[in-house]
């Protein structure tokens, strides 16, 4: 089974979750804005929290998918979580997600967290493709991801079914031998 280490980068820290982040995962997830363009409903119970977790942990258990707590040191509160999942070792390949509390929106969060995270995944894991879905109207996601230096490579037309309709999505990629250790945000 593989383990999920802690990993910082300046004052985030991306560690485990675990039963400490069940109200904070249903913080999270029963946010309209987090849950706006994922294939979630948003959260109405606290026990789709705990199943959230076990659903995490089935997923790394099975080695298809790892997902990290984003925290602030010295604080350890759950803000919130970005991993891989459709992790495929033959292919040397998976897919990022990652979603924040509209608070934290803005502040380079997101953009330090997922940095760290592709330095992991291209270093430790030593993955050669790094994929990630983005809905055409999730204009901050896709900037996001072209700061990190995905490039488009199209658009998958009605990718996803979510919330009762087909959507469509950009597909975009990040291969090892492109992605920049020395960023800086």
């Amino acid at each position: 089974m593989m383990e999920i280490p802690t990993l910082t980068t300046g004052d985030i820290s991306l560690r485990t979750i675990d039963e400490r982040d069940i109200a904070a995962l249903f913080s999270l997830f029963s946010h309209e804005k987090v849950v706006r363009f994922m294939d979630i409903e948003k959260f109405v119970n606290v026990s789709e929290a705990v199943q959230l977790i076990s659903f995490f942990r089935e997923k790394l258990a099975s080695g298809e998918g790892m997902r990290w707590a984003i925290t602030i040191n010295g604080r350890n509160e759950l803000i919130g979580t970005c991993g891989f999942h459709h992790i495929n070792r033959t292919h040397y390949k998976m897919e990022l997600g990652y979603d924040l509390l509209p608070a934290y929106w803005g502040k380079g969060i997101m953009t330090n967290s997922i940095h760290r995270l592709l330095q992991y995944g291209f270093e430790e894991l030593q993955m050669n493709r790094i994929e990630a879905y983005v809905d055409p109207a999730n204009i901050n996601s896709y900037r996001l991801l072209q700061r990190l230096g995905f490039e488009q490579e199209g658009l998958v037309r009605e990718a996803f079914f979510q919330k009762g309709k087909f959507v469509n999505a950009f597909i975009t990629s990040l291969l090892q031998k492109d992605y920049r250790y020395d960023m800086q945000f």
